[in-house]
C-alpha cells in the first residue's frame, strides 16, 4: 500500500523539533547540487518539501527575486521561519500537489522524492508550476543504495517509495522534461532537466 498524505505529514510533524540535529547534509554537496541548477539573478524558485530550509542559504546566494518554500508539515515550516527572515523568502505549509502558483524558473526537490508516491502526478505538477524553459532539480546528496537502505531499516519505510535506478525513474519525467543531468553514483542521485513546451504523458504515448 502506498503511503498517504496524512501519514507522511504526521511523521514529519513529530520530528520537526530536532530535525536539524538528526538529519544533517554535507554543505559542499548542497552547493554542488544548487550550482547545477543554472540559477539566474531575478529567477523565481519554488523549493518543494523544503523542510527546515536546508537549501535556502545556497538558493538565496544566487539572488532570486523570490524563493517559495513549501512543506507538507506546518511544524517544519515553523522551524524554517525561526531560522530565516530574508524578505525574498515566502514559506507555505501546503501539499505541493495542491499548489496553484505557476511561472517559476526553477523547482527544487531535495532529499524528499521517496515521499511522493504518485510519481506521474508529481511530474505533471512540476511541469505545470514551471515557466517555459524552467528547470527541475530533483536530488539527493547520497547514493540510491544508502537512501533506500536507510528507509528500509527505519520507521520511514511506511512513508517512502524506494528509489529506482535513475534511468528507470527518468521515464516518468521524460514526457515533461528534456532531461540533461542523470546521476546515480556513490555520492549523488540527481534527475534534472528543462520543461518541455508540450507535455506528452506516458498514457498518451502508449495509447
Amino acid at each position: 500500500m502506498l503511503p498517504d498524505t496524512n501519514t507522511i505529514r504526521t511523521f514529519f510533524e513529530q520530528r520537526a523539533h530536532n530535525w536539524d540535529e538528526t538529519c544533517t547534509h554535507d554543505p559542499k554537496k548542497i552547493a554542488a547540487i544548487v550550482s547545477l541548477a543554472g540559477i539566474h539573478e531575478g529567477d523565481r524558485i519554488v523549493d518543494i518539501a523544503c523542510g527546515t530550509g536546508i537549501l535556502f542559504d545556497q538558493l538565496l546566494s544566487y539572488a532570486p527575486s523570490e524563493l517559495v518554500g513549501l512543506d507538507l508539515s506546518p511544524a517544519m515550516i515553523a522551524k524554517a521561519q525561526e531560522k530565516f527572515t530574508d524578505p525574498r523568502l515566502r514559506l507555505l505549509a501546503q501539499d505541493f500537489l495542491e499548489f496553484e502558483e505557476t511561472g517559476f524558473q526553477l523547482a527544487t526537490l531535495y532529499s524528499a522524492y521517496p515521499h511522493f508516491p504518485d510519481k506521474e502526478r508529481l511530474a505533471r505538477k512540476l511541469w505545470e508550476v514551471l515557466a517555459p524553459s524552467g528547470r527541475l532539480m530533483l536530488a539527493h546528496s547520497q547514493s540510491r543504495h544508502i537512501i533506500n537502505g536507510r528507509h528500509d531499516a527505519s520507521l520511514a519505510k511506511a512513508i517512502s517509495v524506494g528509489l529506482r535506478p535513475v534511468n528507470e525513474e527518468s521515464q516518468v519525467f521524460s514526457p515533461y522534461f528534456e532531461l540533461d543531468i542523470l546521476a546515480d553514483t556513490p555520492d549523488f542521485y540527481i534527475l534534472s532537466g528543462i520543461r518541455r513546451d508540450t507535455a506528452v504523458p506516458l498514457q498518451a504515448q502508449n495509447a
